[in-house]
């Protein structure tokens, strides 16, 4: 089952994370941000690491589909027709991330307790 109010607090975290940390480290910043917010989701769910996964896929997936929205704000429909490889890559990417640290965070969780 999932917590929403876990996934919606891990969102804020991520865009809170990114935009801080993008400012320092640029596109390994918004990487960063998304693995420590799913994280701290896993952890927050405290329930076994698919159920930690499962939370950290959310995370990446909203991330993906803001920084969609994002660009195509700032750059306009002619960037995001010419970079649709590279967008589909970084939603791939922002969901592996979310996943890894959605399974740290649940197992951290879980190794805590015992």
């Amino acid at each position: 089952m999932i917590k929403w109010k876990a996934v919606i607090l891990g969102f804020i975290l991520t865009v809170i994370f990114a935009l801080i940390l993008n400012h320092f480290m640029g596109e390994y910043g918004s990487y960063i941000s998304i693995l420590a917010a799913s994280a701290i989701v896993g952890y927050m769910v405290n329930q076994n690491y698919v159920n930690g996964a499962i939370h950290g896929v959310m995370i990446g997936v909203l991330g993906g589909i803001v920084g969609i929205i994002i660009l195509l704000l700032v750059g306009g429909y002619l960037i995001i027709k010419a970079e649709i490889l590279i967008i589909l890559m970084k939603i791939a990417i922002d969901i592996v991330l979310g996943a890894i640290g959605g399974v740290f965070g649940s197992i951290y969780s879980n190794w805590k307790k015992s």
